[in-house]
């Protein structure tokens, strides 16, 4: 899901506790959509740029954030792949 909701060869999420995100202007501007049972996608209602995911059943009280769109540095201390099993056979970036 993640390939086709960001166009792209795979996206950057930086995950965390639902209580420490806070919008500090244009919350008003989401929308969302329940792209699964359980996940709630948020995106920008304006230019569409897709903003956040949570809601998973393993993980309900996280939110996961598109990385691209902070205004910010963001330095992770950790990085992990994930459903890698569905990585697309063009992108060789492990070799």
């Amino acid at each position: 899901m993640c390939q086709k909701q960001h166009g792209a060869a795979f996206a950057t999420y930086a995950s965390f506790p639902k209580s420490n995100l806070i919008y500090v202007s244009g919350q008003h501007l989401l929308s969302s959509y329940n792209s699964s049972s359980s996940i709630n996608r948020k995106f920008c209602g304006h230019c569409g740029s897709s903003i956040e995911w949570g809601g998973s059943h393993e993980y309900p009280e996280w939110v996961s954030i598109a990385i691209a769109t902070l205004d910010t540095a963001y330095r992770p201390k950790e990085i992990i792949d994930i459903y890698s099993e569905s990585e697309v056979c063009w992108l060789n970036y492990r070799e």
